[in-house]
């Protein structure tokens, strides 16, 4: 396993670039070095408490993707992942990434 790739290439975009797809890397096409195999569903959002006056996706949303992974291969223990893309009319999707920790 290349692992060691995963401290040569900055994960910063993949929490600040704006729109659904991530640019290429330094050297090329970004590779997935952990989370690289998962699955996928798709969701909805609806807001547990409609008391509040919420906005924009904390309004609900009936469009959404999730991936559910697991950072390692999963053997004695798993590392889970999970990642929300809410596809929004007229503008990117709003997305979230989420891990408590590679311990497992």
């Amino acid at each position: 396993m290349e692992l060691a790739g995963i401290f040569l290439e900055s994960m910063e975009p993949s929490f600040d670039t704006k729109g659904d797809a991530l640019p290429s890397g330094i050297l090329g096409t970004r590779r997935k070095y952990i989370h690289s195999v998962g699955a996928v569903g798709k969701v909805s959002f609806r807001p547990a408490n409609n008391t509040f006056n919420f906005s924009g996706i904390f309004h609900g949303a009936d469009y959404g993707l999730i991936r559910l992974s697991s950072a390692l291969e999963p053997k004695d223990y798993i590392a889970p992942g999970m990642g929300l893309k809410f596809l929004r009319d007229g503008m990117d999707s709003a997305n979230l990434v989420s891990m408590y920790s590679v311990n497992g």
